[in-house]
């Protein structure tokens, strides 16, 4: 690794040359006009009262159950053991289902306490454990009403020729056809639309089991309580998605910001700039992201998350975007004016979530670098040696995104830039986010806390590292890309 002092080397290892001295403060930094945006304000509910609702649901889902007989049945019998099986397995996959699409709702109650990458991860799995529940559910309706009957008779009677079977059918073909898309092999060979479009057929999927559900399952038929908890289940769930997921896409829309700026950063890196009356409707802090969708032709429909690179103030939003794909470009390449509708921001890694008494370390990497800079705009000015330390990931000096500004932060606030620049291969330290590298180049990193943002190689190789080096898991900070 390389000091600040150091010019950092090319891809081949080799140093460059010198770097610049440290400007005055940084161009893109507010005007003394500008005042930071309102920050996003703390949910009032508790994490461990969301879990104990989350937890709530299933004990009753499952009582439902037991209460009529579901124990019993398992020792009753060959054929009331299966249809046993097939209701718990049922009611349990469509309690999944419904506690996934509370946590898609974005709920600023669940979104603010845990981070949108958590709560997507749950989601997935979530999602992962329905898919298995409803081809339990599948394979044991099909054992036990072959009961008397060749299996094949069976399988056309639980797909067409009884009542509400046939959509209870496609909506079990359309949760395998998402969970299929979501494996990540399969998921990185499609475009981002592709996936979301296909994914939104879970609803289409949870609604057609509703239907037989309320209609045909044992525990609901007849119009009483358990009927009633299962339809209002339902309601609440379409009421969060409506207020949470579209009431706030559909409000972003209608107070789009514009843009105002794009300038080239890197080679295939450009900043870009929003602003706009629908700022004082926005509340935001360092450390988050928006998705933003263009309201042009043919890209309306497309939502694209991109993190914010400098504080958020009342002289707009600046945001960080490296050409990805035709997506990314298109942004890039929008005339200045064009309206763009700004979803969240999102993002509970925001400077309320370090601690002031510990010094700070941040591993960034690639477009990582956007939330850093950031935050270290909002950090506080310390003294020489107190200040934050960044270490900067690049593959050659082009990828060093943002660095004088960077280097102009850390050292107000008493900090520095360390740079690991080149191919992999080329580098003199064998795992550079290994413990004895770590301590090698910050002496103090075990009293430190940390930040990581970058790849997942190297979120996975940092904190590897930094634990190693005895940084404590609670201390080292860091968000997933949830796509």
């Amino acid at each position: 690794m390389t000091t600040l002092e150091t010019p950092p080397p090319d891809a081949s290892g080799r140093p460059t040359a010198p770097l610049p001295p440290v400007p005055p403060p940084s161009p893109s930094a507010p005007s003394p006009a500008a005042q930071p945006l309102p920050l996003p304000r703390t949910p009032k509910v508790r994490t461990a009262e969301v879990l104990v609702g989350f937890w709530a649901f299933f004990v009753v889902v499952v009582g439902l159950w037991i209460g009529q007989g579901g124990v019993r049945d398992l020792s009753a019998g060959w054929t009331p053991a299966w249809t046993s099986i097939s209701q718990i397995t049922g009611l349990l996959a469509s309690a999944l289902g419904l506690a996934g699409l509370v946590l898609v709702a974005r709920l600023r109650c669940i979104e603010r306490r845990a981070g949108l990458d958590h709560v997507f991860v749950w989601h997935k799995w979530l999602g992962s454990s329905m898919a298995i529940l409803v081809g339990l559910h599948v394979g044991a309706s099909l054992v036990y009403w072959s009961d008397g009957q060749s299996l094949w008779q069976s399988l056309v009677d639980l797909t067409g020729r009884e009542p509400y079977m046939a959509g209870a059918t496609v909506g079990a073909l359309l949760v395998a056809l998402v969970t299929i898309t979501s494996i990540r092999s399969i998921r990185r060979s499609l475009s981002y639309e592709t996936w979301y479009f296909v994914h939104l057929t879970a609803y289409v999927g949870l609604a057609l089991a509703f239907a037989h559900e309320v209609v045909l399952g044992g525990h609901f038929t007849g119009g009483g309580a358990a009927w009633w908890f299962w339809v209002l289940a339902h309601v609440a769930v379409v009421v969060a998605l409506l207020w949470g997921r579209w009431g706030r896409l559909l409000a972003s829309m209608a107070r789009p910001l514009r843009l105002t700026s794009v300038q080239p950063v890197a080679p295939g890196t450009v900043e870009i700039r929003l602003a706009g009356k629908g700022l004082r409707h926005i509340e935001a802090d360092a450390g988050q992201f928006a998705i933003l969708r263009p309201l042009a032709a043919r890209l309306w429909w497309q939502g694209h998350p991109f993190s914010l690179s400098a504080e958020p103030t009342t002289a707009g939003l600046r945001f960080t975007v490296k050409d990805r794909g035709d997506a990314s470009r298109a942004i890039t390449e929008l005339p200045i004016g064009t309206r763009i509708a700004v979803e969240g921001p999102y993002g509970a890694l925001t400077p309320d979530e370090l601690d002031p008494h510990r010094r700070l370390v941040m591993v960034v990497g690639g477009v990582g670098v956007a939330p850093a800079r950031a935050l270290l705009q909002r950090l506080p000015r310390t003294g020489p040696g107190d200040g934050p330390i960044v270490l900067f990931r690049a593959r050659s000096t082009a990828e060093l995104v943002h660095f004088d500004e960077l280097r102009a932060l850390a050292q107000a606030r008493g900090g520095t830039v360390l740079t690991l620049v080149g191919p992999s291969a080329t580098l003199a330290v064998g795992d550079p986010f290994s413990a004895d590298s770590l301590r090698s180049a910050i002496p103090d990193v075990a009293e430190r806390q940390a930040f990581v943002c970058g790849p997942e190689r190297l979120i996975a190789a940092a904190r590897s590292g930094l634990r190693a080096a005895g940084v404590p898991h609670s201390c080292i900070h860091f968000e997933r890309s949830w796509w």
